[in-house]
């Protein structure tokens, strides 16, 4: 059983995190939000936020059209992913399917009573945490 399993979300300016450290339950951590495109800044603020945490696997949202054809963030995911990889050399990553998970996550928070404004705060680690569910769905731990 895998445990210790990162999820991310990266947008253009922030980045959602969710991690499972039993390999069932799955955990959202706060959002971490920097200035567009400053993807550097996201990886300090990442390695912060993670300090004193064993990541033994990352799941790593990929960004895609509906169709399954690379949209304007899969190239900056691709370039992002060796640089997680580096934060965490042990860790084996994987890329997810990420397609409407934004809008999976809208849907699960409307139905524990949360609208849009107080979703903003939240969202992309609840994406992270639709990613999570994802992977933990491919490897057979759902």
């Amino acid at each position: 059983m895998e445990k210790n399993i990162l999820a991310l979300d990266l947008g253009k300016g922030s980045l959602g995190m969710a991690i499972s450290r039993s390999g069932m339950f799955v955990t959202l951590l706060p959002n971490l939000r920097f200035k567009a495109g400053d993807f550097d800044e996201a990886l300090r603020l990442m390695k912060e936020a993670l300090f004193g945490e064993k990541i033994e696997h990352i799941a790593l949202g990929y960004p895609t059209y509906p169709s399954g054809d690379p949209c304007e963030m899969t190239p900056i995911v691709e370039a992002f992913a060796p640089k997680v990889q580096a934060l965490f050399p042990a860790a084996a990553m994987r890329f997810v399917d990420e397609r409407n998970s934004t809008v999976e996550a809208a849907s699960l928070l409307h139905d524990i009573g949360q609208n849009a404004k107080k979703q903003r705060h939240h969202i992309d680690s609840a994406a992270a945490g639709v990613i999570l569910k994802r992977y933990l769905a491919l490897i057979g731990q759902d």
